[in-house]
């Protein structure tokens, strides 16, 4: 009695080591349709999906009109308080600037009256009655031209200098120049000359009759 052996076939190489091998072309094909249409692979997880290359599906959906407007709406509101926030903040920062510059004003008179027992004289204007900042550049030409001792700002001086403004305070656009406030209108003077002066800024109002109780002065405000 005869035994024979017989050995089993064996696998050919690349189906042994490399079992997807038939697979290859197939799952290229795949990969490249998901990654050039951005399909997510759970769309089609066991067949290549329909090629639609007019037609490529998203993987997200676009906004809505209501999303955008309620984006738009929050943006506006947003907007609306930073802007009032910062106009706020200038018109703070106007006020302390005018309200150092009359104190300057009302020092540099006081010298002036220390040296000739006099105050710049000015009666043109007067505070109970002009309530524009139009009518004051006169008393305004009187004031600089004797605290500065010269018609323009840039004009050496011919007599003692008792006040040294920065170039945003002078209107230099005519002769004499004038000191202007923060908001760019001439600072109101009136002195008679013996009396203490009366120095005040309309605080940007320029109509006839405005609220006084705005002003910037360098008396007390009941």
């Amino acid at each position: 009695m005869f035994i024979t052996m017989t050995t089993p076939a064996l696998t050919p190489f690349h189906q042994k080591i490399f079992p997807h091998a038939k697979s290859t072309k197939r799952d290229l094909f795949s990969a490249f349709y998901f990654l050039k249409f951005r399909i997510p692979h759970f769309a089609f997880p066991n067949q290549i999906p329909p090629f639609r290359p007019l037609r490529p599906l998203r993987e997200q959906s676009a906004f809505t009109l209501i999303e955008l407007l309620a984006v738009i709406t929050i943006i506006g509101i947003l907007a609306g308080l930073t802007l009032g926030a910062a106009g706020a903040v200038r018109r703070h920062g106007a006020t302390s600037t005018a309200k150092a510059e009359v104190a300057a004003l009302q020092a540099a008179c006081d010298r002036f009256y220390a040296d000739n027992n006099s105050y710049p004289s000015n009666s043109a204007v007067n505070p109970s009655s002009s309530f524009a900042p139009a009518a004051y550049t006169g008393a305004g030409q009187a004031l600089f031209t004797n605290l500065l001792g010269s018609v323009t700002l840039s004009v050496a001086p011919t007599t003692k200098r008792y006040f040294e403004p920065k170039p945003a305070m002078v209107y230099t656009n005519g002769s004499p120049n004038y000191l202007i406030d923060p908001w760019g209108y001439a600072y109101g003077y009136n002195s008679d000359g013996t009396n203490a002066p009366l120095i005040w800024s309309t605080a940007g109002q320029t109509t006839g009759g405005a609220n006084t109780n705005k002003w910037i002065t360098s008396w007390p405000k009941m």
